[in-house]
């Protein structure tokens, strides 16, 4: 850990001078106004829906409850896909996630903290971590890098399963949702039948959901028992 508490240090000296010139970060608002399907206006929920059952997936993959992963969001101001990719770098080096997000809050890098002397890890982590390091400042490329590994580790996918759904015009929230309806919906579907509902039928999510016996709020619970 000593290169990363290097490289803290380094970050804080360089910003502290400035410090009192930086604007507060606000934050994303997370209080969705609109929670439940409205047949007057379908896609109102949507946003709700996707954000809830996300939020529900990273918690069961790291274990967290889905409340403090909102707080994070929201009263922390850190920004949703920074605290994705800290989540996965934290579990696969065993490294304190508030370390690395001060070094990020702290002008700090992914390149800076993935190619610091500390984390040497081998397999599949090195890997997502050269590809998250290609992003560079891009961290939606970064998380969206994440977000594939934990889909394909979680619901025992192929990468092609989930390319396939990409190329269709998903993105990792519509997928996440998808494989949550696939495998735990109250009737049958397959994950490329489900997104056609979207993306051919122009239905809303809510009214997918609802389709496969599930309101938005219950669709955001599937996994709490395993977070």
């Amino acid at each position: 850990m000593k290169n990363l508490f290097v490289l803290f240090c380094v970050l804080i000296a360089v910003t502290q001078a400035s410090a009192m010139d930086k604007p507060e970060f606000a934050g994303n608002c997370h209080c969705f106004q609109e929670r439940s399907l409205n047949p007057q206006k379908k896609f109102a929920a949507d946003k709700y829906l996707l954000t809830t059952s996300f939020n529900s997936f990273i918690a069961a993959n790291f274990h967290i409850s889905k409340g403090q992963i909102v707080m994070m969001k929201m009263k922390g101001g850190i920004d949703p896909d920074n605290l994705l990719v800290a989540l996965y770098v934290a579990r696969a080096e065993d490294v304190g996630l508030d370390n690395l997000l001060a070094i990020l809050d702290n002008g700090g890098t992914w390149k800076h903290i993935l190619e610091s002397g500390d984390l040497q890890t081998a397999g599949t982590h090195q890997v997502i971590f050269k590809a998250i390091i290609a992003a560079g400042n891009n961290t939606a490329q970064a998380a969206e890098l994440v977000t594939d590994q934990l889909l394909q580790e979680f619901f025992k996918i192929s990468e092609l399963e989930i390319v396939g759904l990409r190329e269709k015009g998903a993105n990792g929230r519509e997928i996440t949702l998808v494989y949550l309806l696939e495998r735990y919906g109250k009737i049958e579907g397959t994950a490329n039948d489900i997104f056609a509902m979207r993306s051919k039928e122009q239905k809303s999510w809510g009214e997918i959901a609802a389709f496969f016996g599930l309101t938005p709020k219950e669709t955001g619970k599937l996994l709490q028992e395993q977070g």
